[in-house]
């Protein structure tokens, strides 16, 4: 194997786990997670402006390497879900 082919194979292996543990978690849960995440890894989240003034319309979340929006935060959250369990195989289980 060659070293790109590692670091891009790692990446998407957390990248699907981070998407099925996603899955399991309620909308508060879930957003704490994607925003931890987004911390931890340069990733971004951007909210809708909700207080009705100039801003974005929708909402934006780019993590780990995956982009993908929606009318809402939780709806930009359940299509990167989607996004990234249709792009990733299942990848093998973790080790301990």
């Amino acid at each position: 194997m060659s070293f790109p082919f590692d670091i891009a194979s790692t990446i998407a292996a957390q990248r699907r786990h981070l998407a099925d543990d996603l899955c399991q978690l309620d909308a508060d849960a879930r957003m704490t997670k994607v925003a931890q995440t987004c911390i931890e890894t340069g990733g971004c989240l951007i909210l809708p402006d909700t207080s009705g003034g100039w801003g974005p319309l929708y909402a934006e979340l780019h993590m780990m390497g995956l982009y993908h929006s929606g009318n809402s935060a939780e709806e930009a959250i359940a299509n990167w879900i989607k996004a990234a369990q249709r792009c990733t195989p299942i990848p093998p289980a973790r080790v301990a």
